[in-house]
C-alpha cells in the first residue's frame, strides 16, 4: 500500500537525480543517503552519483587481466515484439584477459552507431540474436583498501553479519562484472528489496532503465499478463531475472518508467522496491552490493519472496525488527503488524533504537579484544550463503509458435493404446459421428460443473478425468453433489489468463478493462437452465449483471440444439459462434493457435480462417480410427521440442494431457503422456486430510495423525506366494530384532530383502486408526490412479 499524501514530498515527477557530493560528504555514505532521499531521489528508484574530482578507487587496474571469472554466462533470449525471456547457460571459466579479447572480437563487439538511441534501437532490435558471454557474478573488489569501500559501508546491513554471522556473497559483499556488448540485467529488484550500490569502474557505458517504486505494481501487474505461466508458478517469478519488457511496450501500457547512461567512473544507487534492468554497450567492469537504511526494514517486511527456486536469497527479519522495532516486535511474530509502505517517505539517518545497538557493539567489541590478549586466536564461525544475481536456468524446450510439426510416425503407429482409452469410450455418445443426443451433452456438462474448477473453459487447465464416474455419481447422488461444489451465483476465481482470449501473432496492444472481473480476482460462476453448462461470466463473456436464474448459453438461446465443434470431434461443453456461422468450444479456440476471437472481452465470434490445412490434417492420436469422420476439426500438438504427437483439444482434455497456461507469444504448452514429467510423492504432514487405504482396501477421507519410519521384509515363500510387507517379529526362525536381517538369500521359508518404508498413522472418520504404508497415502489434489478411483467411497467427499 502506497501512502500519497505528502504535500511536500520532493521530486513529484519520480525523475532519476544526479549528484555531485564534495570529497567530505562523500567519506560519509548513510548520511549522504540521507541526504539524498531528503531531495526525492528514491522517488525514481534509481539515482546517479558522481565522486568528486581527484577521487579514484584503484590506483591502475593493469594487474586485473589474469584475475580469472569462475563461471561466465552465456544470455540466450527468446521472444518478439518487445517481451522476451532470458536464460543464462553456465559456461567454462576464463581470465580477464580472454574475456576482453573475446568481447572485442568482430562476433561480440560493440555495432556501428550514431548515437545512444540508435545503439538502444540496435540493442531491442538483435536482443536473441548472438547470445553474449557475461562475466557475472564474480565474488570479490578490486577496490585499494585504502580507499572508501564498497565493500565497507557500514550500514544497517552489517548486523546480519554481525548478529547472525552470516556473509551472504553479492548481498553484503561485494560481486564484480565483466561485461560485453548486450550482456542484459533483466528487470527485478533486488533481494529483500535492498538497497544496491554500482560503480563502472572501467570501459563502455551501462543503459540503465528504472519504474518508480510507486509504479512497481503497475509492472508486476503487465509482467503477470504477458507470463502468466512464470507468474502461476511463482508470485515472486521477477525475481528469477529472465524477464526482459521494452521501453515500447512500457510507453504503450502507460507505466511511468526512466532511462539514464551510467559512464565509467560513475555509481548507480537503486533503491527499495526499484525495478531496474539494463544492458552494456561493450566492454566494462563494474561492481556491486547492498546496502540498507532504517527505511528499509518495512521494505524487508513486506517483500514478496521467490519459493520456488533454492538459490533465491532470504534474510530473517527477525534481528532487525527486534533491534529496531522493539514495540512492534510481537505482534510482528504474531502476524498482526500491520505494515502500510510510504513510497515517498525518506530515510532517517538514525534512531534511538539504533544508536543503542551500536553502543551495544562499540562496548562488545572492547571488551572481544580484552579477551582476545588472554585467550589464543580462535576463528568465529560464520555461514557463507551466495546470492545469484544472475540465476542459471534452461532454454525452453518448446518448438517455436504457430509451427505444425511433421511426424514420422505412421498410420499403424498412430493406433497404438494411449493412456485413458476407456474413458473416452465412455464418451461415444458426444462423438459427432453419433446422433445428437442433448441429454447426454447435459449430463456430461453436469459432470464437469461437479469437478474442480467448476467452469466448463477454466477446465482446459484442470484436465477432467473423472468424468465417466462423476456422471454416475450425478445420476444416484445428485442432492449429495449439488452440496459440495460451488454453483450458479458463486464466485471463484477464474484459470484462464486474459492474454488467452486477446493474443495474437505479435499482438501485443493493451486488451480492453475486462469488467466481467471483480477487484479481487474472482468472477460470477453461472449455469446454462438449459444445457447445464456452467461457467465464469468473464470465461464466456457475459455481464454478470445481465444473469438470471433462468439465463441461458448462446447455443441454447439460438435453438441450436444438434450444432458441434468444427474445431474437434466431441459435443458439449461451452461453445460459441464463428466467423462464417459455425460453432466452436471456447477451450478450442484459446488452444488453437490460429483462432483468434473478434471481441477479446464478450469472447466471440470466434475467426477459425486462418487455421492452415496443415494443422486440419494432423491426425490425433486418441480418435483417429476409432470414429468415422477422420481428419476431422484441427489438432494441437506437444510443445517439448520436436515433439510432434498431435490431437484435439477436447480429446486431449478428457485424455488427461496436461495443459497449462503459457508466457507470451504463446498462450497454452501441452505436454503429452510420454513427456509428461513424473512428480515425486510428498510426504504428508501432521493433520493433513489425505485419502487411505483402510483395512478393507477401500479408500476413505482420513487425517494424518502420526508417522513413522517402519522396516518390512520382502519374501518369496517355497508355495510361490510373494509379501512385501513382513514384519521383522514375524520370522520365526531369525531374531531380526536382536541380530539384524537374515542376509539376503538365507532359508527362513523364502526369500528376503529388508525395505524401509515410511508409515502412516491415520485416523477415519469412524475415529477407527490404522498404520498404513506412504504409498497408499494421497493428497486430496492429486490425480488418483484408476485403482484408488474404483474402491474410493465418495461418500465423505462432503466433509
Amino acid at each position: 500500500t502506497t501512502t500519497l499524501n505528502h504535500a511536500a514530498a520532493k521530486n513529484p515527477s519520480c525523475k532519476i537525480m544526479t549528484f555531485r557530493p564534495t570529497m567530505e560528504e562523500f567519506k560519509d555514505f548513510a548520511k549522504y543517503i540521507a541526504y539524498m532521499e531528503s531531495q526525492g531521489a528514491h522517488r525514481a528508484g534509481l539515482a546517479k552519483v558522481i565522486p568528486p574530482a581527484g577521487w579514484k578507487p584503484r590506483k591502475s587496474y593493469d594487474t586485473i587481466e589474469d584475475m580469472v571469472i569462475p563461471a561466465p554466462i552465456s544470455q540466450v533470449v527468446t521472444g518478439q515484439s518487445g517481451l522476451f525471456t532470458q536464460y543464462n547457460i553456465q559456461k567454462k571459466s576464463m581470465t580477464v584477459g580472454e574475456y576482453r579479447k573475446l568481447a572485442n572480437s568482430k562476433k561480440y563487439c560493440t555495432p556501428r552507431h550514431k548515437d545512444f538511441d540508435d545503439l538502444e534501437r540496435k540493442y531491442w532490435k538483435n536482443l536473441t540474436f548472438v547470445s553474449p558471454l557475461y562475466g557475472a557474478d564474480v565474488s570479490g573488489s578490486i577496490y585499494d583498501e585504502v580507499e572508501w569501500n564498497i565493500g565497507h559501508l557500514n550500514t544497517l546491513l552489517d548486523m546480519v553479519e554481525q548478529e547472525c554471522g552470516i556473509v551472504i556473497e553479492g548481498v553484503n559483499t561485494p560481486y564484480l562484472y565483466f561485461g560485453m556488448w548486450k550482456t542484459t540485467f533483466a528487470w527485478h529488484t533486488e533481494d529483500m528489496d535492498l538497497y544496491s550500490i554500482n560503480y563502472l569502474h572501467f570501459g563502455q557505458s551501462k543503459s540503465w532503465y528504472s519504474v518508480p517504486p510507486e509504479h512497481g505494481k503497475r509492472l508486476e501487474r503487465l509482467a503477470q499478463g504477458f507470463f502468466p505461466g512464470s507468474s502461476q508458478g511463482c508470485d515472486a517469478f521477477l525475481r528469477h531475472k529472465m524477464t526482459l519488457i521494452s521501453p515500447s511496450i512500457l510507453k504503450k501500457y502507460g507505466i511511468p518508467f526512466n532511462r539514464i547512461t551510467q559512464n565509467e567512473g560513475e555509481f548507480m544507487i537503486t533503491f527499495p522496491y526499484g525495478y531496474h534492468a539494463g544492458f552494456n554497450h561493450g566492454f566494462n567492469c563494474a561492481e556491486s552490493t547492498n546496502f540498507a537504511t532504517l527505511r528499509w526494514v518495512d521494505y524487508g517486511k513486506m517483500a514478496t519472496l521467490c519459493s520456488c527456486r533454492k538459490d533465491m536469497v532470504k534474510i530473517s527479519m527477525d534481528v532487525f525488527v527486534r533491534r529496531l522495532q522493539p514495540v512492534r516486535y510481537d505482534l510482528w511474530k504474531q502476524g498482526k503488524d500491520t505494515t502500510v509502505l510510504d513510497h515517498l517517505k525518506p530515510t532517517e539517518l538514525t534512531s534511538p533504537e539504533l544508536e543503542s545497538w551500536r553502543e551495544h557493539r562499540v562496548a562488545q567489541r572492547a571488551n572481544l579484544l580484552r579477551r582476545f590478549a588472554t585467550y589464543p586466536k580462535r576463528k568465529i564461525p560464520t555461514e557463507i550463503k551466495k546470492s545469484r544475481r544472475h540465476p542459471l536456468s534452461k532454454p525452453p524446450t518448446r518448438s517455436p509458435l504457430s509451427i505444425v510439426k511433421q511426424d514420422p510416425a505412421s498410420d499403424k503407429d498412430m493406433a497404438s493404446p494411449m493412456p485413458m482409452d476407456s474413458d473416452m469410450k465412455k464418451q461415444e455418445h458426444l462423438w459427432q459421428n453419433h446422433s445428437p443426443n442433448f441429454l447426454a451433452e447435459k449430463a456430461f456438462n453436469a459432470a464437469v460443473a461437479a469437478l474442480k474448477p467448476h467452469c466448463a473453459v477454466c477446465s482446459l487447465f484442470c484436465p477432467y478425468t473423472k468424468v465417466g464416474t462423476l456422471q454416475k455419481d450425478v445420476s444416484t447422488d445428485n442432492e449429495t453433489l449439488g452440496a459440495s461444489f460451488p454453483r450458479h451465483g458463486s464466485l471463484t476465481r477464474p484459470l484462464v489468463p486474459e492474454m488467452c482470449f486477446s493474443v495474437g501473432a505479435g499482438n501485443t496492444e493493451p486488451p480492453p478493462t475486462n469488467y466481467h472481473i471483480g477487484e479481487d480476482g474472482t468472477s460470477l460462476l453461472i449455469c446454462c437452465s438449459s444445457c447445464q453448462m456452467q461457467v465464469h461470466a468473464s470465461c464466456y463473456g457475459v455481464k454478470p449483471d445481465s444473469v438470471g436464474d433462468s439465463w441461458m448459453c448462446s447455443r441454447c438461446a439460438a435453438g441450436a440444439w444438434t450444432v458441434e465443434c468444427c474445431l474437434c470431434n466431441l459435443r458439449g461443453g461451452a461453445l460459441k459462434t464463428t466467423t462464417d456461422n459455425r460453432w466452436v468450444h471456447v477451450i478450442c479456440a484459446i488452444a488453437v493457435a490460429e483462432a483468434r476471437f473478434i471481441d477479446a472481452i464478450e469472447r466471440g465470434p470466434v475467426d477459425v480462417s486462418a487455421v492452415p490445412e496443415t494443422r486440419k490434417n494432423l491426425k490425433c492420436v486418441f480418435c483417429h480410427g476409432k470414429v468415422a469422420s477422420q481428419n476431422r476439426g484441427a489438432c494441437i500438438q506437444c510443445t517439448y521440442e520436436n515433439c510432434a504427437t498431435s490431437f484435439h483439444v477436447t480429446c486431449a482434455q478428457i485424455a488427461g494431457v496436461v495443459m497449462t497456461p503459457a508466457d507470451w507469444p504463446y498462450v497454452v504448452s501441452v505436454t503429452c503422456h510420454k513427456h509428461k514429467k513424473v512428480t515425486p510423492k510428498v510426504s504428508p504432514t501432521l493433520g493433513q486430510r489425505v485419502i487411505g487405504r483402510n483395512a478393507n482396501s477401500w479408500y476413505y477421507h482420513c487425517t494424518v495423525i502420526g508417522m513413522a519410519r517402519q522396516t518390512f521384509y520382502e519374501v518369496n515363500f517355497d508355495d510361490g506366494s510373494y509379501c512385501d510387507n513382513l514384519y521383522p517379529e514375524n520370522i520365526m526362525s531369525h531374531d531380526c530384532l536382536r541380530s539384524g536381517p537374515p542376509k539376503v538369500g538365507e532359508l527362513v521359508g523364502g526369500l528376503v530383502n529388508p525395505l524401509w518404508v515410511l508409515s502412516v498413522q491415520v485416523e477415519f472418520q469412524d475415529q477407527s486408526q490404522l498404520m498404513v504404508k506412504h504409498s497408499e497415502i494421497f493428497q486430496l489434489n492429486q490425480e488418483l490412479p484408476k485403482r484408488v478411483r474404483a474402491r474410493l467411497v465418495s461418500v465423505l467427499l462432503k466433509l
